[in-house]
């Protein structure tokens, strides 16, 4: 029996290899820009996202997606390349599918699941989002607009506002963290890069509409809070 494993293993781990490198070759001779390997693997941790695989290794699936995320958007502003957007949007319908998925199985929820699954959502969203703002409004149609520059910090703030209410709601810390972290990254845009980059009316304007989004959740965290009391 032990010998018939290690057979497997080897026959396995060979096949795998020549696969891999079969891939190397075909990329290289169908010379694909480097930037679509961002996509090709975001489709695979699609496939984790949604196979069977999670059932075995349930982890495999939120890391890779964690993972693309972050070294997507990390690619992403080292080189300003509009070939990564297919690959930080595949991410991002691969970190929500995710999602959806762990809420579909029933069962009790593991923690570090949890929180792989709702903060790779939120490093793909974010990734994904100032990618496409600075692709289509900075570098685009909105360039001369200066009031593009409040599109992020509402969006991000409005987001991270719904997921804590959503969290809170639901009794589920990690979304409520999650929330946090947009609005976390969403403040510190605002008083690191929108008061020196805005002036006047849109300066004003950006920091009232944050504020008011804040006191908005406030007042809907205390309300709903006082309802379930």
């Amino acid at each position: 029996m032990n010998g018939t494993k290690w057979d497997v293993r080897v026959l396995a781990v060979a096949g795998v290899g020549l696969m891999g490198l079969a891939a190397v070759f075909l990329w290289r001779d169908l010379q694909v820009p480097m930037e679509m390997l961002l996509a090709v693997v975001a489709v695979g941790a699609t496939g984790l996202a949604l196979a069977g695989v999670p059932q075995e290794r349930p982890l495999a699936g939120p890391i890779a997606v964690l993972t693309c995320a972050v070294l997507g958007g990390a690619w992403y502003a080292a080189t300003k390349s509009g070939l990564l957007l297919a690959g930080l949007a595949v991410t991002l319908v691969a970190a929500m599918l995710s999602v959806w998925r762990s809420r579909r199985v029933g069962g009790e929820k593991d923690r570090v699941q949890s929180v792989l699954l709702w903060y790779g959502l939120t490093a793909a969203a974010i990734a994904a989002s100032w990618a496409f703002y600075f692709h289509f409004l900075t570098m685009g149609f909105a360039g001369d607009d200066v009031g593009r520059r409040l599109v992020l910090t509402l969006g991000w703030l409005v987001a991270g506002v719904a997921l804590v209410l959503h969290g809170r709601a639901r009794g589920e810390g990690v979304i409520r963290d999650a929330g946090f972290a947009f609005i976390a990254i969403a403040v510190g845009k605002a008083l690191a890069y929108d008061t020196t980059h805005l002036s006047g009316t849109l300066r004003v304007a950006g920091l009232a509409g944050a504020g008011m989004l804040m006191l908005g959740g406030a007042w809907l965290s205390a309300r709903n809070a006082a309802r379930s009391a």
